[in-house]
C-alpha cells in the first residue's frame, strides 16, 4: 500500500476547516493544483495571502473601509493556514506568522465592530489578543475565545463573529503554545492559568461587564474552557467545541504532519503533555452552564468524550452531536457557529429579579 504523504494528509485532515474560514474554494483549487509537495505549501499560501493583502491596500486608498477589513482578515488566514503546521522550515514558518500579524494590525480599525489589538502580559511574555464589542451595547458580557492546539486567534474570527451577533463582546487570544507564543511558551495543562490572566486584564475595564463573562474553546481549547469553568469563579458559562475528557495517549497515532506541528506547539515530548492534560478530579467542579458541541463523523474527538464530562459535570449541561459533523463540525459550521452565539447569549443574559412577595 502507498504510504501518505503529509501533502495529502494535509488535505485529509484539514479541508474543511481551512474551507470554512474564508479561503474562497476557487483560491484553494487553484492552490491545490500549484503544491506537488509539501515543502511548497508555505510559500504558495504567502503569495495568495500577499494578493489579498495588496487588495486591502487597494480597496483602504480608496476609502473603501468595509472591504479593504474583508480583504485584510482573509489575507491574515491565508497567512495562518500557510504557517499551519509548518515548523520545520523555520524562516518560512516565522515569516507567514508575521505576515498574519500584519495583516491583522491592517484590518482592526477596518472590520465591523473593529478590533482592539492588545498585548496581555503573562509568565515574563505578552499574550497577542484582540477585543471586539458589540455595537449599540452598553457594557456587554464578554466570551473568551481559546483556540485549538495547532490554531491561532485569527482561525476563530468567524466563530467571533456569530457571538457579536447576538450581543456578546469577544476577547480572542493566542496563549502559551500559540502562534508565534509557541516560541516562548508552550501549550500546558493547567491553561486555566493563561485564561485567568487573561480574566484579570479584562476586570481592569469599565466598558464590558466581566460579572457574565463566559469561555468558549475549540479542541484543545474546549477542555481548557471547561478546566476555567471548573477552577476559576469568575467564569459563568463554558462552551467545548470537539475536545476530550482526556487526550491521553492520542499522539502516537496522530499523523506525522500533526507531530511535526505538537513538537512546536507543545515542545519536546508532545505526548507527554497530552496525557497530563485531563478533565478528571475537575469536570465534577463545573457547576455552571455547559454546551458541548461535537461531531459524529469525529474520530479525533469523539461524542464518547462529551457524555463523560456530561455524566460527571454538575452544572446544566448540554450535548449536541451533530451527526454528520467532523471536527469542530467545520463542514456544518453553519449551524454549529450561530449555535453558539446563541447559547452563550442566552447563558450570559442579565440574572431577572425575583418577583416581589
Amino acid at each position: 500500500m502507498k504510504q501518505e504523504t503529509d501533502l495529502e494528509a494535509m488535505y485529509r485532515l484539514f479541508s474543511w476547516r481551512i474551507t470554512s474560514n474564508y479561503v474562497p474554494h476557487w483560491d484553494f483549487a487553484q492552490m491545490k493544483a500549484e503544491i506537488s509537495e509539501w515543502d511548497e505549501w508555505c510559500r504558495v499560501w504567502s503569495r495568495y495571502a500577499s494578493r489579498h493583502a495588496g487588495l486591502g491596500d487597494a480597496a483602504a486608498a480608496d476609502g473603501d473601509e468595509r472591504a479593504a477589513g474583508a480583504h485584510y482578515v482573509r489575507a491574515g488566514l491565508f497567512y495562518h493556514w500557510a504557517s499551519f503546521v509548518f515548523p520545520h522550515r523555520p524562516d518560512d514558518f516565522r515569516a507567514a506568522l508575521a505576515g498574519m500579524g500584519e495583516c491583522w494590525r491592517r484590518a482592526a480599525p477596518f472590520t465591523e465592530p473593529p478590533m482592539e489589538l492588545v498585548d496581555v502580559p503573562f509568565d515574563g511574555t505578552l499574550l497577542p489578543g484582540y477585543l471586539r464589542k458589540p455595537a449599540g451595547v452598553e457594557r456587554p458580557p464578554v466570551a473568551v475565545l481559546v483556540p485549538g492546539a495547532d490554531s491561532t486567534k485569527e482561525e476563530l474570527f468567524n466563530l467571533s463573529e456569530h457571538i457579536l451577533e447576538r450581543g456578546v463582546a469577544t476577547f480572542v487570544f493566542d496563549g502559551p503554545g500559540h502562534g508565534a507564543v509557541s516560541f516562548e511558551l508552550k501549550l500546558r495543562p493547567d491553561y486555566e492559568v493563561p485564561i485567568g490572566a487573561v480574566v484579570d486584564w479584562l476586570e481592569q475595564r469599565d466598558d464590558l461587564d466581566t460579572a457574565r463573562l463566559g469561555v468558549c474553546g475549540i479542541s484543545y481549547g474546549g477542555l481548557f474552557a471547561c478546566r476555567a469553568a471548573a477552577l476559576d469563579a469568575r467564569v459563568k458559562a463554558a462552551v467545548s467545541m470537539s475536545s476530550w475528557y482526556t487526550p491521553a495517549g492520542r499522539f502516537q497515532n496522530q499523523d506525522h504532519i500533526s507531530q511535526v506541528g505538537l513538537r512546536q506547539y507543545m515542545g519536546e515530548d508532545p505526548g507527554a503533555v497530552q496525557d497530563a492534560m485531563t478533565l478528571e478530579g475537575v469536570a465534577d467542579k463545573i457547576t455552571v452552564p455547559l454546551l458541548q458541541v461535537y461531531g459524529g463523523r469525529d474520530p479525533a474527538s469523539p461524542p464518547e468524550h462529551a457524555y463523560r464530562v456530561e455524566a460527571e459535570a454538575q452544572g446544566p449541561t448540554t450535548t449536541v452531536v451533530y451527526e454528520d459533523g467532523v471536527h469542530v463540525c467545520n463542514n456544518l459550521w453553519y449551524e454549529a457557529r450561530p449555535l453558539v452565539g446563541h447559547w452563550l447569549a442566552r447563558a450570559l443574559q442579565p440574572a431577572r429579579s425575583s418577583p416581589r412577595s
